[in-house]
């Protein structure tokens, strides 16, 4: 089972993309670079639109010569973009255009930046239909076992990410004063086909020995009780097109121009998705198998 201690969102791609340091790598006969979504559960969208020239590694807070606009296909509907420049902490520049309007599920549109000479960077996304989190009642009576089962209800095309979050309460390095501590662990391609949707289980033992690495690695608190008060799920949903190269989500890698794109005349990511979250707690007898401190050994 892989699982790995991380974070990734197509935000960090928006702002971030572009490294200074694959400049070969990049087709400079392109006009643009594109990183965003489309996310139906808001009504604002962003896109962060680059010049590419020949020196890439500089962005300059002038406007820049693209008019950006996304068709709503089944409609002809046309939106316009309009600039936005964010300023980094190190100093550097990002446009980031921006475009209010609703989408819903299987709405497919079509980006368009247009330089003003008729070089074109195009895209298009179709909106992934909505899906329901349900949390199943859990087979306690399985010796050697603590499964905790969640049902992605719907046709999600691509489940990019899901983050199962363990939300903790601990002992200080003194063992004598709480502290509370979330730990974040990705369960992205651990679901299985399920007739209403998609299955996950989520591992509490497995779960519980990475958490307790984590805890015993930090001095600054005890490994003496590690106790579970919530668990919160975060699926992220995306569209037909988001499934990274490498099988799992390397921001890292993903970062890099051309690593992961649906970009035509460019590259980058232009794709729409959304997230749905639940929390919960686990029942105690699902507890008591896994090494969870329970209060008053209930």
């Amino acid at each position: 089972m892989y699982k790995y201690l991380s974070f990734f969102g197509i935000l960090f791609l928006l702002f971030s993309a572009c490294s200074e340091s694959v400049e070969t790598r990049l087709e400079l006969e392109y006009p643009f670079s594109v990183f965003g979504i489309i996310n139906p559960k808001a009504d604002t969208h962003a896109v962060r639109i680059f010049e590419i020239k020949q020196n890439i590694a500089l962005v300059h807070p002038d406007p820049i010569d693209a008019n950006v606009t996304t068709t709503r296909m089944h409609d002809g509907q046309t939106f316009t973009w309009r600039d936005s420049v964010i300023q980094l902490g190190d100093g550097d520049y990002r446009h980031v255009y921006w475009s209010e309007f609703n989408a819903a599920g299987a709405e497919t549109y079509h980006l368009k930046v247009t330089r003003s000479d008729g070089a074109q960077t195009e895209a298009i996304t179709t909106i992934p239909p909505p899906v329901t989190l349900k949390v199943l009642e859990p087979d306690t009576l399985i010796p050697g076992q603590a499964l905790m089962p969640l049902l992605i209800e719907g046709a999600p095309p691509t489940l990019p990410r899901i983050d199962v979050e363990y939300v903790l309460v601990g002992l200080d390095a003194s063992g004598i004063n709480p502290i509370f501590r979330p730990v974040v662990l990705n369960y992205q391609g651990l679901t299985t086909p399920d007739p209403d949707g998609f299955l996950l289980n989520i591992d509490l033992q497995e779960d519980y020995r990475s958490i307790f690495k984590l805890f015993d690695a930090d001095d600054d608190v005890s490994t003496t009780i590690i106790e579970l008060r919530e668990m919160n799920v975060t699926v992220h949903i995306g569209d037909s097109e988001w499934i990274s190269p490498v099988g799992f989500f390397d921001e890292d890698f993903l970062v890099e121009p051309g690593a992961f794109s649906n970009v035509t005349n460019g590259f980058g990511y232009f794709g729409s998705g959304y997230t749905e979250s639940i929390s919960f707690r686990p029942p105690l007898a699902l507890l008591r198998r896994t090494g969870f401190y329970i209060p008053g050994g209930e």
